[in-house]
């Protein structure tokens, strides 16, 4: 005894043209959108918030490469503004020149890091002007950035 063909029922699409249009679905729909968009720009300001580094009253945007200080633009070169977020990315840890050299120039510069306090220098000139110093030397060691105070 062989059992009996489910029915098979086709779709009417008429009938699901009028479902995707109830006001139900397509505020539900909505407010999936919504919540998708909602989540996307939250995430966004995650990713923004991420690109803010501060190190006490001194914040670098790396995305529009804004540099503040107490609210203050500080206009820098590109290599001062590479400089200046590897050291605020490394907020109270001594870096060697050899480190500086390695990841603000990416190459040896054969013997001249000399180039390092010259760049320390620029910095200082226009993160410390007229404030408390917040770019530090460790004789014999390296550079720091920290908090004035």
């Amino acid at each position: 005894h062989v059992g009996l063909p489910a029915e098979v029922v086709l779709p009417d699409p008429v009938e699901d043209l009028c479902l995707a249009q109830h006001p139900a679905r397509v505020a539900h729909e909505e407010a999936q959108q919504l919540e998708l968009g909602g989540r996307q720009a939250d995430l966004a300001a995650a990713a923004r918030a991420d690109s803010v580094l501060s190190v006490g009253d001194l914040t670098m945007d790396e995305d529009s490469h804004e540099v503040r200080r107490g609210g203050d633009l500080i206009p820098l070169t590109a290599t001062e503004f590479e400089l200046l977020r590897f050291l605020m990315r490394n907020p109270r840890r001594v870096m060697s020149k050899a480190q500086i050299l390695d990841r603000v120039w990416s190459y040896d510069f054969g013997g001249r890091s000399s180039i390092v306090e010259i760049y320390i220098s620029y910095l200082r000139k226009k993160i410390d002007a007229g404030a408390a110093p917040m770019i530090h030397t460790v004789r014999g060691v390296g550079y720091m950035i920290k908090a004035a105070g």
